[in-house]
């Protein structure tokens, strides 16, 4: 196993204990030269922090983002491409490594929308190694419903239903796993059990009912129990 100091480092608040990342490269520690593929760069922070963890363990960092975000660092450790992580074939051809090896740890931090990330989970899972896991951040939207943020309570809520969704339809070949940090807005681990290369299910979809009895539900409980309420008063 790799024992690493985080005392040590220059993103020391990034990996704290008990942060999305910690728990990430922690997860890492017992692979062998882990490779990562980061879906959403922008400021950097996640990149940072995973390239420091790649420079101490013989790992590699493989990142895309729709925006030119080549100069957050410089590392022989750190690979960036200037792409939508929509375009798998172009993003493949450009990380051969990844499209031959495969890799230990996918992290979704791009578009926040949930049918994107349904689309990538789907996209991208067949290159997650055996004993491998797709990490989804931004999952709970419990600091939004605090702050009575509709907007980003329901897009939060509808990504975490789409890494539901992906497991139940999934369940023979992965685990799931959700962390409740709510400082850091919740994160998803989907543990693959299956082999390198294997696809995700395309013909098996779990069954779910209609969203529009979910939001009338309590009103026919409701008009039930009255109703039951004036029946037994007539008798």
């Amino acid at each position: 196993m790799n024992k690493i100091n985080y005392q040590e480092n220059s993103v020391k608040e990034l990996l704290k204990s008990g942060s999305h990342l910690r728990i990430m490269t922690d997860f890492l520690l017992e692979k062998t030269n882990p490779s990562i593929l980061e879906l959403g760069v922008e400021r950097g922070s996640s990149t940072k922090a995973f390239v420091w963890f790649a420079e101490k363990v013989n790992g590699k960092v493989f990142s895309v983002d729709i925006d030119d975000c080549s100069k957050v660092l410089q590392s022989s450790r750190w690979s960036f491409l200037k792409s939508n992580d929509l375009d798998r074939d172009y993003v493949l051809n450009n990380f051969k490594e990844v499209k031959e090896k495969g890799v230990d740890l996918i992290y979704i931090d791009s578009y926040h929308e949930n049918f994107h990330v349904t689309k990538l989970l789907n996209l991208w899972f067949k290159y997650l190694k055996k004993n491998g896991a797709i990490f989804i951040d931004d999952t709970d939207s419990f600091p939004f419903r605090e702050k009575k943020d509709t907007w980003n309570s329901i897009v939060y809520d509808l990504i975490d239903d789409a890494a539901k969704e992906f497991y139940y339809n999934n369940v023979d070949k992965i685990s799931y796993v959700k962390y409740m940090n709510f400082k850091e807005n919740g994160l998803i681990k989907l543990y693959k059990t299956c082999d390198l290369f294997d696809e995700p299910n395309s013909d098996k979809k779990m069954w779910n009912y209609n969203i529009f009895f979910k939001i009338i539900y309590p009103y026919l409980r409701l008009i039930k129990k009255l109703t039951k309420k004036v029946f037994n008063f007539k008798k």
